[in-house]
């Protein structure tokens, strides 16, 4: 096991390596930093930019938006999908206003959320409307998953209906809701920056990358694009952490 993870360890350091030193030699063939910068400079300037006054403001603002965004996503989505998943007739109700949601491109909900909404809200609603559908379909997924034979069973013991969905469903839900977490989560962060660089809020990361993009402070660009790759590195495994110790725990 331990070898396996070793080889694993060497495997993702040389793609990474490969990955640097192929940036490294594309910018060397183009030799303009302001179109594409070097991987050092790129790093000379994320440096630069966690020293300043301003970088853990914008930070935070990106990090409470995308949390509280993708939690209330999470929450509504995992209300929708278990009534989905339960009631048929609440099922064919709400499945053409998911379809049209998850058809609706981003950049089209973003550009309405800027008639409807001030620049602060457009960001929440956004990510909102993108994410909660995902978690909707994958927790009605996990409830059809159940084996019919349990579901009789419980109804001819009369088993409560608390009970049943404590020891039945939340265990047969869980990965998929750890599929549509982590598909949500990575989501969250890519619709967040996008709808922050074209709304333009005072404070966030997408606001900054807007501006370095029109003073050509390509640098600044790829620096926030590190930390927002970093960001949802972070998340990503933080999120795998919870969820296995949930496994953990129903099992």
């Amino acid at each position: 096991m331990k070898d396996f993870t070793y080889k694993n360890s060497l495997i993702t350091s040389g793609s990474i390596l490969t990955f640097v030193l192929s940036w490294q030699f594309a910018s060397s063939l183009v030799g303009k930093e302001i179109i594409l910068p070097s991987p050092l400079l790129a790093y000379q300037t994320l440096v630069s930019l966690i020293g300043s006054k301003g970088f853990w403001l914008h930070l935070s603002a990106t990090l409470i938006r995308g949390m509280v965004g993708f939690s209330l996503s999470y929450l509504v989505g995992l209300v929708i999908g278990l009534f989905s998943g339960l009631n048929q007739n609440f099922k064919a109700f709400f499945q053409p206003w998911l379809a049209v949601i998850r058809s609706t491109p981003s950049m089209a909900l973003i550009v309405l959320s800027l008639i409807w909404f001030q620049s602060n809200s457009v960001t929440l609603f956004v990510t909102f409307l993108v994410v909660f559908p995902i978690i909707a379909q994958n927790v009605a997924e996990g409830i059809h998953r159940v084996d019919p034979n349990l579901k009789e069973m419980a109804r001819l013991y009369q088993v409560r209906s608390s009970r049943v969905l404590r020891e039945m469903y939340l265990p047969a839900i869980l990965p998929y809701l750890a599929a549509g977490g982590a598909a949500g989560l990575g989501l969250t962060w890519k619709v967040m920056i996008a709808a922050e660089v074209i709304a333009n809020p005072k404070t966030g990361i997408g606001t900054q990358m807007d501006t370095a993009r029109v003073f050509l402070q390509t640098p600044e660009v790829f620096a926030w694009t590190i930390v927002v790759v970093t960001i949802g590195l972070c998340f990503d495994r933080l999120l795998n952490l919870i969820i296995r110790k949930q496994f953990l725990f129903w099992e």
